[in-house]
């Protein structure tokens, strides 16, 4: 879910005042930072396991961030906020454990590559979706389960290849 979608909510629907959005962003911004340390360190100590909440956080953005209530709204904020410090931080560290250290430049950058068209196609989506709300957020929930069910697919098979081996193989 695109901030952007999130911000003409608040300012169309919601009355916030544009001058607040920013300030409201920045409060994202530092969720974010609190969802990055927080999954790190879980991260460190459990394994990949810990990734698989964000599909689920995700897929509450939308219920709550384009409530009509100002109080729901800055929670999905929040939570758009947290999940986004958790994609842009530990999702990388999973990619550092799955891929071997002399191709991990090009797994960055492919990874870069699939998230900026994931963002585009997304955000286009969602902002075309966005007058019909209920779509919208049966379509980020539906999104989300494949996501879910990716990422298990993912460490169940790294699990196979490695066992016992690194943060992303799931620790006891």
């Amino acid at each position: 879910m695109a901030f952007g979608v999130i911000s003409y909510h608040l300012t169309a629907a919601v009355a916030v005042p544009v001058a607040v959005v920013p300030l409201l962003y920045a409060g994202a911004m530092g969720a974010g930072a609190v969802g990055a340390l927080a999954s790190g360190v879980v991260y460190d100590r459990a394994g990949a396991a810990v990734l698989l909440a964000l599909p689920v956080l995700i897929t509450g953005v939308p219920v709550l961030a384009l409530a009509p209530s100002a109080g729901l709204v800055l929670a999905g904020v929040l939570v758009w906020g947290a999940a986004t410090g958790i994609q842009d931080s530990t999702v990388k560290a999973l990619v550092a454990d799955l891929v071997p250290q002399p191709r991990q430049g090009t797994a960055y950058g492919v990874f870069a590559a699939f998230e900026g068209a994931g963002a585009l196609v997304g955000g286009a989506l969602y902002g075309s979706l966005y007058s019909a709300r209920p779509a919208l957020i049966i379509t980020v929930a539906a999104l989300q389960a494949t996501a879910l069910v990716l990422l298990l697919v993912t460490l169940r098979r790294a699990r196979r290849a490695s066992p016992g081996h690194g943060p992303a193989y799931g620790r006891t």
